[in-house]
């Protein structure tokens, strides 16, 4: 087995897309809006059996390429994993949008969002999108993001826990420290 396949077994990784969940451009502000923490919905994201079901076929395919001698598939679905797992890694030290989270949660975000009493959802890390808020009451949503995907073990909620009171990587020093494989 490819080392980089065992890493990718024990590290976090995502697949970058567009953000379905943005503050919406509006000059209306709401009374509530609800925020969260992107890097603990990332990381309940990634531990999610939908997630880990997509991973496993990612990895199966990568081995079956590695098994058959295709080189060429094979660094292909490397690069592709490593990509991913830079993403993850994006998402859950510093405060890259957990954008592939909420898009598998966009069929409950509306009941999500109702539940809450919030009229919209915003990333606590996301200054531009919270500053059309400034007058708005905030109302945590993390922990509804997090059960909404998964129902988390013991060790999970410790991990969210810690990802929540940890202070998140600067996004630049993150991809310095993915650019030397140092994350």
């Amino acid at each position: 087995m490819n080392p980089k396949f065992g890493v990718l077994g024990l590290c976090l990784i995502g697949l970058p897309i567009v953000n379905p969940v943005q503050a919406a451009d509006t000059n209306a502000v709401a009374g509530r809006v609800g925020v969260y923490d992107s890097r603990a919905v990332a990381y309940a994201w990634f531990c999610s059996d939908a997630q880990m079901a997509q991973l496993k076929e990612q990895m199966a395919t990568a081995r079956a390429a590695q098994q058959a001698g295709d080189q060429t598939k094979l660094k292909e679905y490397s690069t592709t994993l490593k990509a991913k797992q830079d993403q993850m890694h994006r998402e859950v030290f510093s405060i890259a949008p957990a954008a592939e989270a909420l898009a598998a949660l966009s069929p409950r975000l509306l009941e999500i969002e109702q539940a809450a009493g919030v009229t919209n959802l915003v990333s606590k890390w996301d200054d531009p999108a919270l500053s059309k808020y400034k007058d708005a009451k905030q109302v945590d949503v993390t922990d509804a993001l997090v059960h909404a995907l998964i129902q988390p073990t013991e060790k999970q909620s410790k991990m969210i826990e810690s990802i929540e009171k940890a202070e998140p990587v600067p996004l630049e020093k993150c991809n310095e420290l993915i650019k030397k494989d140092e994350l």
